[in-house]
């Protein structure tokens, strides 16, 4: 597939689903209400019924069964509501991902997931009001791995000199790195500026000394689950978080293996969350 074919299979990528884009717009305000959002999920009866589902599985082990909405934040937060409503919108999108060496639908939500969460405690950690914007970067930032695992299903890694970093080895590989493919996504969905920002240049060290803070906790939480081994396509290529990051958030390495035990903490609780297939089939 030539330059311009990947652009326009970029663009045409459906849409997240109207309650969705309300649900971005809502949790970027700090002050949002529980009320608010609940009403909000409620308006979508397939996305209730998602939520239900998962409130009274196996991974929250509630003592009763909840039947609204409304009760399942009762129990389970409303950050969990954050999560499950944004994971349950976003995963069908992952589940079209072609299985290649470069990627798999099951390992690429995995790792998409981990970075959100990772994304949100490393939001929280440093002091920015909007960890759940972080959360929702986070699962918006591998959208452009989608196309390329489509485009390029056969992709076989070459033999040549070593890549200094994994967007040098994509662009060889597809003349596109996923960042820039995912902005391409975001951009033609008319997301906010500062998600788009976020997704567009969270391996872009400059963006780490932008007014907002959301590329550098992208960067930070991409970086941190890359080094776990999930969803890493390029083992081989070394990484870390750079000082500049940990100085512009005001966190220290020790932060950083905190995170880390929290993704993992996570991962192992979220096991729903992470059944691609049922997740998007529900």
């Amino acid at each position: 597939m030539d330059h311009t074919g990947l652009v326009e299979a970029l663009r045409a990528m459906p849409p997240l689903p109207l309650v969705a884009q309300r649900v971005l717009q809502l949790v970027r305000d700090p002050d949002y209400s529980v009320d608010d959002l609940v009403a909000l999920v409620r308006t979508d009866p397939a996305l209730t019924g998602r939520i239900l589902q998962l409130c009274n599985s196996a991974a929250y082990a509630l003592r009763s069964a909840v039947s609204s909405v409304g009760a399942a934040v009762a129990y389970i937060g409303i950050r969990n509501l954050v999560r499950i409503a944004l994971a349950c919108c976003t995963a069908p999108h992952y589940r079209k991902a072609q299985n290649s060496p470069y990627a798999s639908p099951g390992e690429l939500w995995r790792h998409t997931f981990a970075v959100a969460l990772a994304a949100q405690w490393c939001a929280q950690r440093c002091g920015h009001d909007q960890a759940d914007a972080a959360f929702t970067a986070g699962v918006l930032h591998n959208l452009g791995k989608v196309v390329l695992s489509q485009a390029y299903p056969e992709v076989g890694f070459a033999e040549g000199p070593p890549a200094t970093d994994h967007l040098q080895m994509e662009q060889r590989l597809f003349g596109i790195d996923h960042a820039a493919a995912a902005a391409v996504v975001v951009d033609s969905w008319g997301l906010p500026r500062d998600l788009r920002r976020a997704v567009r240049s969270h391996h872009d060290p400059a963006a780490v000394q932008d007014e907002s803070p959301l590329p550098a906790i992208l960067q930070a939480a991409d970086v941190l689950v890359l080094q776990q081994g999930i969803g890493n396509p390029f083992p081989s290529i070394p990484l870390r978080v750079e000082p500049a990051v940990l100085g512009r958030l005001h966190l220290e390495e020790a932060d950083l293996a905190a995170a880390a035990a929290h993704v993992h903490s996570e991962l192992q609780r979220s096991v729903e969350l992470l059944n691609l297939e049922g997740l998007a089939s529900r």
